[in-house]
């Protein structure tokens, strides 16, 4: 029997590379997952490509592998790090007694995506925002209306085409197809934030191992987005500075105790262990007696620095503090213990987790990989599939 092949998507983090693979037969499942510490990245940048390739081929083998496929091919997502969100409008003249068709749409598409970038950027998504027709504003479908004047707002993300280059070229070193790279935070925004939070004004926070992405939202469109270069393996790191202590057990040290110290605890126990199960280096000085409230408050810092950054950048991206959907926290970073506790009192708005959050950017990769190859196969039976089907760009 042969096997069954596949487009999947694949999350390049500076911690971990995350692979998810969607079955195009049942929709509705979870995709299949796939991951393993990430090798030649950091804080979002590739900075060796053998590394990234490996860490890529043994993440979407995995996954592979587990759905039962083979993998020629992903949908690549990164950081965002280096990605800029520039506001352009396109507009097609219609005539007097024109009407709007789906190949004028597609052309005021491809203007965009041709529009003029800085040089050393990449034009990576067209996100439309609005249709204006004959300068009126229309929400939906403008195929088969009326008018002399379309015009097209849209959101363009353009990137570091250098840093584009390296993310292909490891995929490509793994034996894979990048069929396109685009920023993981706003892929994982349409899995996460509800259609709600998006129309009143929302923010998705991706916190990874070295950076942190802000993605806002507003009037039901992405309106800008930025990359703080501090992440979970920061707290890590500290947490290895001041215990003296290896990366390794810093990291338990750090998932162990979160932001909630146990009363108790800190002690040195047996196996290493204390008595509130937070791993100790046996026999280690600083960890004796107070060394857990230390610990704590090393984690504490590190964590307040990040908030008060990510609240600084939400000021600048959406000119104040209003935004009555919240902030919606995802990426490795966020399964921190007692982060969605501690985040409302420094953001001063509403936070919520996402559901898996640490995967989540891949597995809406692995449904647009789906439900991209649905919209190809209508198209080559000759069907329409649709003029928002031109949104998925």
């Amino acid at each position: 029997m042969a096997v069954k092949v596949a487009v999947a998507g694949l999350d390049i983090g500076t911690s971990r590379v995350v692979a998810a693979v969607a079955r195009s037969a049942a929709p509705g499942r979870s995709p299949v997952v796939g991951a393993c510490p990430s090798l030649g990245v950091r804080k979002g940048v590739v900075v060796d490509v053998d590394g990234v390739a490996r860490a890529v081929r043994q993440a979407v083998d995995l996954a592979a592998r587990a759905a039962g496929v083979r993998v020629d091919a992903v949908h690549v997502g990164f950081s965002g790090q280096g990605v800029n969100v520039l506001t352009r409008r396109a507009e097609v003249p219609l005539g007097p007694q024109g009407r709007v068709t789906a190949g004028d749409v597609a052309d005021a598409l491809q203007m965009l995506r041709c529009a003029d970038v800085p040089p050393g950027r990449i034009v990576l998504q067209v996100l439309p925002v609005e249709f204006s027709l004959d300068g009126v504003p229309f929400k939906g479908n403008p195929v088969g209306r009326r008018c002399s004047r379309l015009v097209l707002e849209a959101r363009v993300i353009t990137a570091d085409s250098q840093l584009v280059e390296r993310l292909i070229e490891g995929v490509t070193k793994a034996g894979l197809k990048a069929v396109e790279v685009i920023p993981g935070p706003v892929v994982a925004a349409e899995g996460v934030l509800r259609a709600a939070e998006k129309e009143l004004g929302a923010a998705l926070v991706d916190m990874g191992g070295g950076t942190t992405a802000v993605a806002l939202f507003k009037g039901g469109a992405l309106r800008d987005m930025a990359v703080i270069p501090v992440g979970g393996d920061h707290i890590t790191a500290d947490l290895a500075i001041g215990l003296r202590t290896s990366l390794g057990e810093a990291e338990e040290i750090k998932r162990g105790l979160g932001l909630e110290p146990r009363a108790g605890a800190g002690l040195a126990g047996e196996k290493g262990r204390d008595a509130g199960g937070v791993p100790v280096r046996a026999g280690t000085p600083f960890l004796a007696g107070d060394g857990l409230q230390a610990a704590g408050q090393i984690v504490a810092f590190r964590v307040q620095e990040i908030l008060e950054l990510v609240r600084e950048t939400l000021g600048r991206l959406a000119g104040g503090p209003e935004l009555p959907g919240g902030v919606v926290l995802c990426g490795g970073g966020s399964l921190l213990r007692g982060l969605a506790e501690r985040a409302p009192g420094v953001l001063g708005l509403p936070v919520r987790v996402a559901q898996d959050p640490d995967v989540q950017a891949a597995c809406w990769l692995a449904r647009r990989a789906v439900k991209r190859a649905g919209l190809e196969g209508r198209r080559r039976q000759g069907i329409a599939a649709g003029i928002f089907a031109a949104f998925i760009t």
